[in-house]
């Protein structure tokens, strides 16, 4: 009775695939690669540091994050250098200042949720480097 029963039992389902380790080059961040991008968008000597210093250059999520990081920062310069003209320089460097302040507080997050965030405008302009 009991071979009956065997041969009355369905196969086992397959295994399900496993998937590579993630590579070094790297599409999945490490924690602190997460960590340096975010704080990238708001501490700039930061995102430099990431992309000079040896695991976290070659991380192609740390790079995205922190040439767009410098970027942004280039932005701050130049919106403060623009910001010396009276009355007209006063207004673009004030509406200059809020849309920075509000793409670095959105990478800044979109790095640390692990997304590889292209920022309108600056993506295009960087992309290259990226």
């Amino acid at each position: 009775m009991s071979d009956d029963y065997q041969a009355q039992q369905p196969p086992a389902p397959p295994a399900p695939p496993v998937m590579p380790p993630a590579s070094g080059g790297g599409d999945v961040p490490s924690d602190t690669g997460k960590i340096l991008a975010a704080l990238g968008y708001l501490v700039g000597i930061v995102a430099l540091v990431a992309i000079l210093i040896e695991p976290y250059k070659n991380e192609r999520f740390v790079k995205h994050h922190a040439i767009q990081a410098l970027a942004v920062w280039v932005g701050w310069i130049l919106v403060s250098v623009v910001s010396v003209i009276p009355v007209i320089g006063w207004i673009i460097s004030a509406v200059g200042w809020i849309a920075l302040l509000v793409f670095s507080i959105m990478g800044a997050v979109k790095a640390f949720q692990s997304e590889m965030w292209e920022m309108p405008v600056i993506y295009n302009i960087v992309k290259q480097y990226i």
